[in-house]
């Protein structure tokens, strides 16, 4: 499964990487490698981008995360709005709905299936 993004968000997401420098910064960049970049309106509502809500299940949870993801400026936890360079937005954004994926995080292989996303 390769990510979906739209030229819009990978320019933003492009600029970031360039302005800043992290390991996360890194695995983005990583992943917009390896994405498959469409036209704006050809991106199907169902994946996940920049300030889409999204649900999923975190395996070693097992009950449903809620949560938009948003630049950093605008990351604020209390409102559930979680950065896009956060590891949990870098493994959700370009997926879709009913994905289900393991991903590496620091705190070790977390098992993700992607509920429902709102864009």
């Amino acid at each position: 499964m390769k990510p979906i993004i739209s030229e819009t968000v990978y320019k933003t997401l492009y600029e970031l990487i360039i302005k800043h420098r992290s390991p996360e910064v890194r695995q983005l960049g990583e992943e917009l490698s390896k994405a498959e970049i469409v036209k704006d309106n050809a991106l199907k509502k169902d994946i996940v981008s920049l300030n889409s809500i999204v649900e999923f299940i975190d395996g070693s949870i097992n009950k449903p995360v809620r949560m938009q993801i948003v630049l950093p400026a605008q990351a604020d936890l209390e409102q559930r709005k979680i950065s896009v360079l956060a590891p949990i937005s870098i493994a959700l954004i370009g997926f879709k709905e009913r994905d289900q994926f393991s991903w590496k995080m620091q705190s070790g292989t977390k098992y993700l299936t992607i509920l429902k996303v709102v864009n």
